[in-house]
């Protein structure tokens, strides 16, 4: 899957008002949803996934193969994405039993470059609806390195997506995920300035260019209709890199 993207920032007072200017695009309510990212880390040598027990039977097979595929070609960051039910989850001394929760697998490469446009183009893998995931990466090598919870607000317009994101820390907690979430109200956004994040996103088919090129020329289309409205901006693309450096090669070692 391709997926392409523009970026904006949204200053935290502006918020009510990007978001009743998205409501009038999209005729519709925006969609907020919680999610509590883990993220886990490769090895620095490139592995392919030898251990597949978590997902032989899984519907999304296809998927694992293509993960798998990159991964032998490069080690990378990988986050596992579970909705948090606020009133279930949040402040309540709760524990996720994360391996017996579905979640979300999401793999990114390093976008393509720019070439002067603020859209963004990079292949993504997305398998939902996973059980046993943490299990999956630790038998696999990768090792738990931190976590995070996103908030969103979603509007949908034909094949576009309008997200509005923001990021808060949890406590620390080394070797693994805190026991319990806090309550929404003592977590701090990740960006001292408090800014949300816009992301204008379409999803297509790599192995079709034409629907690649079409898609960038919808979003720059949005970006025409908003630009009075967002500061649409043509980001460095290692800002998004989730590769992991290989180890050094010394001179004379094999």
């Amino acid at each position: 899957m391709r997926e392409l993207f523009l970026t904006a920032s949204v200053k935290d007072s502006d918020f009510p008002m990007a978001c009743a200017v998205m409501q009038g695009l999209t005729w519709m309510k925006s969609r907020q949803s919680i999610h509590r990212i883990l993220f886990f880390e490769g090895q620095p040598q490139p592995k392919p996934l030898k251990n597949t027990r978590a997902f032989q039977q899984s519907r999304f097979l296809q998927l694992w193969k293509e993960l798998n595929a990159q991964l032998a070609r490069s080690s990378y960051v990988i986050q596992i994405a579970y909705e948090v039910v606020p009133d279930r989850d949040l402040g309540k001394g709760t524990t996720m039993e994360f391996n017996s929760l579905p979640g979300t697998l999401r793999w990114t490469d390093l976008p393509d470059p720019a070439r002067d446009t603020p859209v963004t183009t990079r292949k993504k893998i997305e398998i939902p609806e996973q059980g046993a995931l943490p299990l999956a990466m630790t038998d696999n090598g990768l090792q738990y390195k931190n976590e995070i919870i996103q908030e969103s607000h979603s509007f949908v317009r034909e094949n576009a997506e309008f997200v509005f994101s923001r990021y808060y820390r949890l406590p620390e907690s080394p070797g693994g995920p805190v026991a319990s979430l806090p309550p929404f109200t003592a977590l701090r956004p990740v960006d001292s300035a408090q800014k949300w994040v816009l992301n204008i996103k379409m999803n297509v088919d790599e192995s079709q260019p034409d629907k690649v090129k079409k898609a960038t020329e919808e979003l720059l289309a949005v970006k025409a209709e908003l630009d009075k409205i967002f500061n649409f901006k043509t980001l460095d693309r290692r800002v998004f890199d989730t590769r992991i450096a290989p180890p050094p090669v010394i001179p004379g070692r094999g």
